[in-house]
């Protein structure tokens, strides 16, 4: 799915720059919408209505950088305002921005309670033993409740978030990103339930190829 744009990109450059001549003029914030972000939207807003357009924040954004990489030929249509000639060819100059897809990759942390359900296989001469056998085995050290190689289900509760962090912005290309994200999910769901019925030998060795294949890209 394509960046949803600003409304006003749609508008006719002309329109634009008499637009951002009101807000220029209002003292509309070109360096960061979200400084005064309050202010700068109101003041979009009041102009809206002319248009009957509901502002939105793609719109306050798409002003700000408007302004911002058209900063010297605005200026120059301003200047030149009585030479409609001039102002014409220059208002054609104008470069529309365009909005991308990011992706803002953040990290949250804090407390819960969870259940988790697992399986482990253990030998047993008798299927009454393997309770005891197991309870044997982690108390001599040989065995512990997270080794278990089947992970059935996990149930989280009781969240409680201590904080959060952002970490990256990353671009995210429109075209693959559907067909990426489908079928990484796909390969990351076949291969949840695959590892499901594997013995931790077969994980181990699994796991060293991983870490090749990583270690190459």
């Amino acid at each position: 799915m394509e960046a949803e744009q600003s409304q006003f990109s749609k508008l006719p450059k002309k329109q634009l720059v008499r637009i951002a001549e009101k807000l220029v003029d209002d003292g509309f914030d070109i360096n960061n919408p979200y400084n005064d972000y309050d202010e700068n939207y109101d003041t979009l807003e009041s102009i809206a209505k002319f248009f009957s357009m509901t502002v939105s924040d793609e719109d306050v954004q798409f002003f700000a950088k408007f302004l911002e990489i058209n900063d010297d030929l605005i200026a120059d249509i301003f200047a030149n305002n009585s030479q409609e000639i001039n102002n014409k060819e220059l208002i054609e100059q104008l470069v529309i921005p365009m909005a991308k897809t990011y992706e803002l990759q953040y990290s949250v942390w804090g407390t819960c309670t969870y259940e988790e359900y697992l399986g482990q296989k253990f030998y047993a001469y008798d299927d009454e033993w393997v309770q005891n056998s197991a309870e044997q085995q982690r108390d001599d050290g040989n065995w512990n409740t997270w080794e278990g190689y089947n992970r059935i289900n996990t149930v989280y509760d009781n969240y409680e978030e201590s904080n959060m962090s952002y970490d990256r912005v990353v671009e995210v290309d429109d075209n693959t990103n559907v067909t990426e994200s489908l079928l990484s999910r796909l390969v990351l769901e076949n291969t949840s339930e695959v590892a499901s019925s594997l013995d931790k030998q077969t994980l181990l060795k699994l796991k060293q190829i991983i870490e090749s294949r990583l270690r190459l890209l």
